[in-house]
């Protein structure tokens, strides 16, 4: 699966402005988002072994989830490690497959587990309780009883929100397997399934969460729904503009890259073939969506999906859905918050390090 890079050396400046590029149609309002280093963690006193979400509480502290060492550790707002915590388990306070972390609104941190499970503890690592919802996907944390999640059904996979019992409440957008797998039986007749799934054009279902709401939206169709505490849609981010094109160029990009994961993987040529069949004639519009208290950050597919050193631009509304402009960033963040943006970079030697920087956004 082709994802986009996040090997961005320390010398490169994350803010290009809009003027180097004709990326902007004459219908773009530009805008000026201003990015400022404040600090950098994970070169020398700290490794990261992965670095798969990223949140803040009320204290300006932020907490980084590892994911391969199911520990999250916490910063003052100037970086300094305060403690760390979790271990892989199945304990209190264990985790076995994190992948987000999330400050509630009761001042908790909440860890949700790719293997069904949501774990509450205090800002100090203790234990609160966890709560098992078994056969829910991509878990996130939306109120104090509600959780996101996606579930596989026959024909496609869909995102809903459940409560603590693992009820459905509601359920949003769906993909149908046949934009991302193919099925081709195997010797004794049984179908197997095999996925391609880049951001760039196969659909995949997008959940953010910060504070008071959420976003819940598919890749495919600019239509964002942002929800309350309560699952509630309050506001819709929407644009009326069309998905970009795959060029010969970028079409190629995916053809060398299928077959050459089917060689390693060992597909039948069949498989690949028909998978090299299914790509489309359009990108996705976005594949990262974030939010913070005022804003709804929306970073579309790069026009060039074979150049993963082009910038990469950004919409940007309210969260009552007003659409404010389009600026430009080198790499997307992780995690955006009230005053700062946290980006996910790599060295030479492919260590992991977070980077915090201020922002401002100018028309």
């Amino acid at each position: 699966m082709i994802k986009s890079a996040l090997k961005v050396y320390g010398f490169l400046f994350l803010f290009i402005p809009l003027a180097l590029s004709p990326l902007l149609s004459h219908t773009e309002k530009e805008l000026d988002l201003k990015l400022n280093k404040v600090l950098e963690i994970g070169r020398k006193d700290l490794m990261f072994a992965s670095i798969t979400s990223v949140c803040e509480d009320d204290g300006s502290n932020f907490y980084v989830l590892d994911r391969k060492e199911h520990k999250v550790f916490k910063f003052s707002k100037d970086g300094k490690l305060i403690l760390f915590f979790g271990r892989k388990g199945q304990g209190p306070g264990d985790f076995q497959q994190p992948n987000q972390i999330t400050y509630s609104l009761k001042g908790q941190i909440v860890v949700a587990d790719d293997l069904f499970n949501v774990s509450f503890l205090n800002a100090d690592g203790t234990f609160i309780n966890r709560i098992h919802l078994d056969g829910r996907l991509g878990l996130g944390y939306i109120g104090e009883e509600l959780f996101y999640a996606w579930i596989w059904r026959p024909e496609d996979k869909r995102q809903v929100v459940v409560d603590s019992e693992n009820n459905v409440v509601n359920t949003f957008f769906k993909i149908s397997r046949g934009s991302f797998s193919v099925s081709v039986p195997d010797s004794s007749g049984r179908l197997v399934m095999f996925n391609y799934a880049p951001d760039e054009y196969a659909p995949s279902l997008l959940f953010a969460h910060s504070g008071r709401y959420s976003a819940v939206g598919v890749s495919d169709r600019y239509e964002i729904l942002i929800l309350n505490e309560k699952g509630e849609t309050v506001s819709t981010v929407q644009r009326e503009i069309l998905p970009g094109n795959i060029s010969k160029k970028g079409k190629q990009y995916f053809v060398k890259d299928i077959y050459e994961i089917g060689k390693r993987r060992g597909w039948p040529k069949s498989v690949i073939r028909k998978i090299v069949k299914i790509i489309p004639g359009e990108k996705n519009y976005f594949d990262c969506v974030l939010l913070s208290k005022q804003h709804v950050f929306v970073f579309r597919i790069r026009e060039d999906v074979s150049d993963e050193e082009a910038p990469v631009l950004v919409d940007v509304f309210t969260l009552e859905g007003k659409f404010q402009g389009t600026a430009r960033v080198k790499i997307k963040p992780i995690f955006a918050s009230e005053k700062f943006m946290y980006f996910v970079e790599s060295d030479e030697e492919d260590n992991l390090f977070l980077v915090k920087m201020s922002y401002k956004i100018r028309s």
